[in-house]
């Protein structure tokens, strides 16, 4: 199990913005202008610009690649690793192009050959929760919540209804990244700013209060049914002693 270190987004987000406010700057002096009036490219991530992603995910991922290469180098050949990866198809028109088998060639070198496989990849989503169910497992309660999608709490790449649910459960954290569109001069995400998907949250509060945590098993009971659900919570119960 690995982690990305160092500094989180939000710190990432300002130093991003640092540089990038330096290196405008600098061009504009080199164009003899004022460079106060320098424009400054956005510093958050973008589609275009997914640097959080390299961060977060693949670099700490290419770490462990690099340990495992070390440590089977006895072996005397390029070290063999089969990467699986949850992406399916019907998330979105990216991932539908995707191979379901296919050589990493950016993390593949000299002394290591990475396969990808996609194991799930043209999975639906009522194939998912019924796998779900099937094994017994618990899921992450903010599909229960109404998330369509679940990665960082506020991604960029994130739908305006996951964005301000997340809003409504983690309100100190989104005024945290509110308070960073300020420092940096740019909106969280181009035409929907945090300070933006805040007012939906309270509006929705407002109107419709406080939410109660909704019962465990919303979201896959409104997939593959009550029957279903109803059996994998009694499973859930004797395996791990929670709550019906």
């Amino acid at each position: 199990m690995v982690q990305a270190k160092g500094a989180d987004l939000l710190d990432r987000v300002e130093i991003r913005y640092g540089k990038l406010k330096a290196k405008a700057e600098g061009e504009a002096r080199e164009r003899g202008e004022d460079p106060s009036t320098a424009k400054v490219a956005p510093a958050w991530p973008s589609s275009s610009a997914r640097w959080c992603t390299p961060d977060a995910k693949r670099g700490p991922i290419r770490t462990l690649y690099t340990r495992l290469t070390a440590e089977l180098a006895h072996l005397g050949r390029p070290v063999r690793i089969l990467e699986c990866i949850g992406q399916r198809a019907a998330e979105s028109r990216h991932r539908a192009k995707l191979a379901e088998v296919e050589i990493n060639r950016q993390a593949s070198n000299g002394k290591r050959h990475i396969t990808t496989w996609r194991p799930i990849h043209g999975w639906s989503d009522r194939r998912v929760w019924r796998e779900i169910a099937r094994s017994r497992l618990p899921y992450h309660p903010a599909y229960d919540w109404g998330n369509r999608r679940l990665s960082c709490v506020f991604c960029v790449l994130g739908c305006t209804s996951d964005l301000v649910n997340g809003a409504r459960r983690v309100p100190e954290l989104a005024a945290a990244y509110a308070r960073m569109e300020i420092t940096v001069g740019a909106d969280f995400k181009a035409g929907l700013s945090m300070r933006e998907i805040i007012r939906r949250a309270q509006a929705l509060e407002a109107a419709e209060g406080s939410a109660a945590r909704p019962p465990a098993g919303t979201a896959m009971a409104a997939v593959v049914g009550q029957a279903v659900t109803a059996k994998y919570r009694r499973r859930q119960a004797a395996v791990y002693g929670l709550t019906v």
